[in-house]
């Protein structure tokens, strides 16, 4: 209550308190997490679906609590033991459910959705480094066998039946044994990065919907304020250095590529900056971004964008003048 002819100051915003949603809300997110990652398996065409099974569980942390995102994660993981296997019960709790639950998990905690990300990346990272420890021949086998099948008579004959010429053909066979080549020595770091993006995916989803629903979870500057410290950029050098001696090659490729996949982020952060400060319509602005995402280099330019940023700080230039009386 106000004194007559005052007005009371406006409350800041926050977060909208969630009631705590009943057993469907857990059946829903744990029952749609799984049918998300078991149409991948049905349809492997369908990855991008499992790619966003961990949303509801990420949603069901944040919205319903603790309890009730443990209890969802683990009915989508009994789920697919009960229907698929449970081999791929536990691919999923650990690769996909439990990324979800720890960006939901930071989210609630207010400790935000990049600190979320950086939290899931790190799991998912630790899950793959073991795997790739333990069952490595298994990993290589597997990240090669799309190159392989490429390349069989069986697969060139099709290709011949669509009315490829000999010359296409044999463009197409060269072209996948030089990127069986390659990933031959780099696949521990292309799992890495296939796990980055599954985190970076279900962030920007998870960003999106509260952006739209609920915005005082967010503080605005989530993607646009990441910054790789300093010791990363001089590890890279370290790594292509280390390329120079036969023996630690591999590894030197594989440190530099997961590096190049951190600073493409920073400098997808910088690009984002800048189009948040266009003074246009959101979906201009991300239709700026789209663009620069299309671009056949734009992996080779954000990299290098985010190494240089390390030293330049690209992004002061868009900060407003400060004013007068002010540092």
């Amino acid at each position: 209550m106000t004194d007559e002819g005052q007005v009371s100051a406006p409350l800041p915003a926050s977060p909208r308190t969630y009631p705590r949603p009943g057993a469907g809300g857990v059946v829903a997110a744990g029952a749609g997490s799984a049918l998300l990652y078991a149409a991948f398996l049905v349809q492997p065409l369908l990855v991008p679906l499992a790619v966003i099974s961990p949303f509801p569980l990420a949603l069901q942390r944040l919205r319903a609590g603790l309890f009730n995102g443990l209890l969802a994660s683990l009915l989508a993981a009994s789920l697919l033991a009960g229907v698929v296997s449970p081999g791929q019960a536990v691919r999923f709790l650990l690769l996909f459910a439990l990324p979800g639950f720890l960006m939901g998990d930071a989210m609630a905690r207010g400790r935000g959705l990049r600190r979320g990300g950086l939290w899931a990346f790190a799991a998912v990272s630790t899950v793959m480094g073991l795997a790739l420890f333990f069952a490595s021949p298994a990993l290589m086998t597997r990240a090669l066998e799309p190159f392989d099948l490429a390349r069989t008579p069986e697969f060139l004959a099709q290709l011949e039946s669509s009315r490829w010429t000999p010359e296409m053909i044999a463009q197409w066979t060269d072209q996948a044994k030089l990127t069986r080549d390659v990933l031959a020595v780099v696949y521990p770091a292309a799992y890495l990065i296939m796990g980055g993006f599954l985190v970076l995916a279900n962030a920007a989803l998870l960003r999106l919907y509260l952006s739209r629903r609920d915005p005082g979870w967010l503080d605005g500057r989530e993607l646009e304020g990441l910054r790789v410290p300093l010791g990363a950029a001089a590890l890279f050098v370290l790594a292509g250095a280390s390329v120079v001696f036969p023996s630690a090659r591999p590894a030197g490729y594989n440190v530099l590529l997961v590096l190049a996949f951190v600073f493409a982020l920073q400098g997808l952060a910088v690009v984002s900056f800048y189009a948040r400060r266009l003074a246009a319509p959101p979906l201009l602005r991300a239709a700026v971004v789209l663009l620069v995402l299309v671009n056949p280099w734009a992996p080779q330019i954000l990299a290098l964008m985010g190494l240089f940023d390390i030293w330049l700080d690209l992004r002061k230039y868009a900060e407003p003048p400060a004013e007068a009386g002010q540092p």
